[in-house]
């Protein structure tokens, strides 16, 4: 923990010993924004053990038990110190003399305050009346009442001894005895959530009788089924931690069993079943046992609904199979017999039609015969034998071809393979070769000697060539030279640029012309957006067009021979 949290606290004790008991509250929920800015549990623990060095946590516990309606936040003020007092005390690890004074002192006086704060509450709710204009009010007061019992729970969960000192207090039964419905169910779920926590072991047979005495008296007395459900609750939860209580309730309530039967059918009738059952049985033994037997009952009762519903649904699983592949099957075999009938009326239509051609060839064929002269007839049979003749042989290669077309097609298979290999080995050849070339022509590594040779064959190279040095006069020629041309160059190169845009404009439009010439539809299916789209404006060149166009149609009107005799003259011409 950081020097930082620790003058917070510091600041905040400081504040508490000079403040009044009205402004105290206030101060005091600031330590939640501490507790909330410790991130880790362990420096929550250390910041939990800072607040009880400086007595903050005493000043808590002392605090809830005061009257807060004239105090800054009302009531809600006063359950959220319950919720910082409930969070400071959880997990707070103390040394050995500070844990003792706080499990058997500090302890048991935080569930007395808090049993008390919830004391005051209940007198704030009973206190509002019941209207409708205050409704909202005793909701809160319900809300802040059933909030420090949950806390007091959250407590008692962690600390499962402080759950005797809670039944033991006679504040608990002072909240019991009420005739306000709300209350009292929340009441009695707050004890039947202690008792389920920490047991009836350590509590005295006198305190049960009080709670017993008061939940039958609720039993016997209201008619309402949410408290009589309640109470049916608690007085089993009690009897299921000890064993005491169901020679109580034999002992005490001997003609309780009658008066319960009014109970019957109001919605909790396994818990009514379950408070009779603890009446009718003799001891807690029997009681027990009978517990055992309701519950082997139950057990039986749900395995063999589980194993009936699994059979059923393995029945309907395979009937629902069986009557899928039967369907299936079913359909299959239709689908078959449908394919069957059209493959055979496919077949006899072939049958059919094959005879028909082969009767109408045959009929042709006496037709021609009977039309034929005498002479030639042999020549028109003889014709007739070759063509069959011819037709049976490429019938017969056809077959002795397809025959040989496997070992053809493993023989170009063994071929591709061959190349692939060739291609591959002189792959690997040519690559050889390359190595074997490069190393043989590698630049030897020069040696000093050569490298100094090297040099002053450079240097006498240079000194019988020097670089030519030109003089001022031609420097100065050269450079109103190059400004001559830069100037011209100025002055014609906005006429150059004008002659570029047009050649391009020129080309652009050269290429959608051809482009719409390319993608013209024909003469039937133009319309008179296409002639509008194919129409020139210039007069150049709607006069060559139109010139086109009629040498066109007289070039297809004319006849064949006399395109010839033009071709001719043409040639002559050019000659």
């Amino acid at each position: 923990m950081n020097s930082t949290v620790q003058k917070k606290i510091r600041e905040v004790a400081k504040q508490v010993s000079t403040l009044p008991a009205c402004e105290l509250p206030q101060a005091l929920l600031s330590l939640q924004d501490i507790l909330n800015d410790a991130s880790m549990r362990s420096e929550q623990n250390i910041v939990k053990k800072e607040i009880w060095s400086a007595g903050l946590t005493q000043v808590l516990c002392q605090l809830v038990r005061q009257d807060f309606t004239h105090c800054p936040g009302g009531w809600q003020c006063a359950v959220s110190l319950a919720a910082l007092l409930c969070e400071c005390i959880l997990g707070l690890d103390l040394l050995l003399a500070d844990s003792q004074t706080f499990q058997k002192t500090f302890l048991p006086l935080v569930i007395e305050n808090l049993i008390l704060l919830c004391k005051n509450l209940q007198e704030k709710y009973l206190q509002i009346p019941d209207f409708e204009q205050y409704k909202s009010s005793r909701q809160d007061a319900l809300k802040f009442f059933t909030a420090v019992l949950d806390v007091t729970v959250h407590l008692v969960m962690s600390y499962k001894t402080l759950g005797g000192k809670v039944l033991m207090s006679p504040r608990l039964l002072q909240l019991l005895i009420t005739d306000d419905k709300e209350t009292s169910i929340v009441v009695m779920n707050f004890i039947r959530s202690i008792v389920e926590l920490s047991g009836l072991l350590h509590i005295a047979e006198n305190d049960i009788c009080c709670f017993l005495d008061e939940l039958v008296y609720k039993l016997t007395s209201t008619s309402d089924a949410i408290i009589g459900r309640s109470a049916t609750k608690t007085v089993n939860a009690l009897a299921e931690a000890e064993s005491r209580v169901v020679h109580l309730l034999n002992r005490r309530f001997i003609g309780l069993k009658p008066l319960l039967k009014r109970w019957q059918f109001k919605g909790f009738q396994p818990e009514l079943q379950k408070l009779l059952s603890f009446l009718t049985a003799e001891s807690a033994a029997v009681t027990e046992e009978q517990e055992y037997h309701a519950a082997a009952v139950v057990i039986q009762s749900t395995f063999r609904g589980y194993k009936t519903r699994q059979m059923l649904h393995r029945a309907e699983k395979a009937l629902s199979s069986l009557q899928r592949k039967y369907r299936e099957t079913k359909a299959a075999n239709m689908q078959k017999k449908l394919a069957d009938q059209q493959q055979r009326a496919l077949q006899e239509q072939l049958v059919a039609s094959r005879q028909l051609a082969l009767r109408n060839v045959r009929n042709k064929h006496l037709h021609y015969i009977g039309i034929l002269p005498a002479g030639a007839l042999d020549k028109y049979l003889e014709g007739r034998e070759f063509e069959a003749a011819t037709k049976i042989q490429s019938v017969w290669r056809g077959r002795q071809e397809r025959k040989k077309l496997d070992s053809r097609y493993k023989d170009a298979k063994v071929v591709k393979a061959v190349i692939i290999i060739q291609q591959a080995v002189r792959k690997w050849l040519a690559r050889k070769r390359t190595e074997r070339m490069r190393r043989l022509f590698l630049w030897p590594h020069l040696s000093d000697e050569k490298h100094v040779q090297l040099q002053a064959d450079i240097l006498r190279w240079r000194e019988q060539h020097p670089m030519e040095v030109d003089s001022q006069a031609r420097q100065e020629e050269r450079h109103n030279r190059a400004r001559e041309l830069l100037s011209m160059h100025l002055l014609t190169a906005r006429s150059h640029q004008l002659k570029d845009q047009h050649i391009t404009s020129l080309l652009t439009r050269l290429e959608i012309d051809s482009n719409l010439l390319l993608n013209a539809p024909k003469l039937h299916e133009a319309s008179a957006a296409d002639v509008e789209v194919y129409h020139s404006f210039s007069l150049p060149v709607s006069f060559r067009a139109r010139e086109a166009h009629h040498s066109q149609l007289k070039q297809q009107q004319t006849r064949w021979w006399q395109t010839y005799q033009e071709e001719h003259d043409d040639e002559e011409s050019g000659a």
